[in-house]
């Protein structure tokens, strides 16, 4: 408050005070503005710089709580998705694992069933239109184990390739026994083992071969090392 607006504050409370016949009021009523004034400002200054400095730092209180809580939704969320990320890994490991072991017993399966055909090939009553175990193999392989592609379809082929020979095999001995011909049919069936002798080798190196590596996937599925 400067001078001036002191003096015409001072004069207008002279003006409505009882008229006292005293001259020297009006100075004695600036004089005391004045006073007033400066000890109020002595004393409201260090109050307004605390309490300035109380409300900065309550705004940055409240600022630090909203990024705190920013912060934790923030967190959350990652472990949410982390966690969910865990878990559909531990999954899918899960599912690979167990898919890996019905991969391996529908291999024995079409072994199986392929001894089995080969027998009623040398009968003459090769049955071709019954289940067939590739299927379900070749399928798991291709849904599940893409890295196993190769020996999968190494395996499948040799299989595939007996049942053709199988097939071809059960015409022919049907139609020899038709025409009665003994020495033919023995022929035949000596023809046919030493054809399928190779071939049915080489199926059970692919299985072998298949075996080996669907460990070795398995050892790296369940991230482990592999003991001897």
């Amino acid at each position: 408050m400067d001078k001036d607006t002191i003096q015409q504050i001072a004069a207008e409370v002279v003006a409505r005070l009882p008229d006292t016949g005293y001259a020297w009021l009006p100075l004695v009523v600036q004089t005391l503005l004045m006073l007033l004034v400066a000890g109020g400002a002595a004393i409201l200054g260090p109050y307004l710089m605390i309490r300035g400095k109380q409300l900065a730092t309550k705004h940055d209180f409240d600022a630090i709580q909203d990024q705190l809580k920013a912060t934790t939704v923030a967190v959350e969320t990652i472990k949410s998705e982390v966690s969910q990320r865990d878990w559909a890994q531990r999954e899918w490991m899960n599912l690979r694992r167990t898919k890996l072991e019905a991969l391996l017993e529908t291999m024995h399966d079409c072994e199986a069933f392929q001894d089995q055909l080969s027998h009623r090939a040398i009968e003459g009553n090769y049955e071709a239109g019954k289940r067939d175990p590739m299927g379900p193999f070749v399928a798991i392989g291709a849904l599940y184990f893409p890295e196993l592609a190769n020996e999968i379809y190494h395996f499948s082929q040799k299989w595939r390739e007996l049942v053709i020979m199988g097939m071809n095999h059960a015409v022919a001995v049907q139609e020899l026994r038709v025409g009665a011909d003994l020495d033919a049919f023995r022929t035949a069936q000596n023809t046919y083992r030493e054809q399928r002798l190779p071939v049915y080798k080489e199926l059970i190196a692919a299985r072998d071969e298949l075996t080996a590596v669907a460990r070795r996937l398995l050892v790296s599925i369940m991230g482990m090392d592999e003991h001897p």
